[in-house]
């Protein structure tokens, strides 16, 4: 498992020591973690973005995060697009309303996803559109 050591300034070059002591109770595993942010991802932003497993960032408030992707229908690329931050002891999302700004931000300004969707969107040839004009009668029997 990976862990971040969050807000730590070290020099570009040079003897490095970091000296930090600091405990907590994992009640929520990196699973649940990532279950509970793709959840909330389909149930607030869309079904073709998901989480991958997380990584553990060490601060005052220990937490996992938990890297957020986009994905198209037909391919399996996925795009990392974002993380979110699930605390380690509560298993609640953190900063819930920040992290639904960012994501829809992403999706706004990055025209990539757009685009590439578009690939994706194909005409029916003329025999397969049905013209109803005049509507169809119903006949009674």
């Amino acid at each position: 498992m990976a862990i971040i050591l969050n807000n730590y300034t070290i020099p570009e070059k040079g003897p490095v020591n970091i000296d930090f002591q600091l405990s907590f109770e994992i009640k929520c595993t990196a699973v649940q973690a990532k279950s509970a942010v793709n959840n909330w991802l389909l149930n607030e932003i869309s079904y073709l973005i998901g989480a991958d497993l997380p990584t553990l960032v060490l601060h005052q408030r220990p937490t996992w995060r938990v890297p957020i992707w986009l994905t198209l229908p037909g391919t399996n690329h996925k795009e990392i697009i974002g993380t979110m931050d699930v605390d380690v002891e509560t298993g609640q999302i953190i900063d819930l309303t920040n992290s639904k700004v960012q994501l829809e931000r992403y999706l706004h300004q990055n025209d990539a996803p757009a685009a590439a969707g578009k690939a994706f969107i194909r005409e029916l040839p003329p025999d397969y559109i049905t013209n109803l004009s005049p509507p169809p009668q119903i006949i009674n029997q």
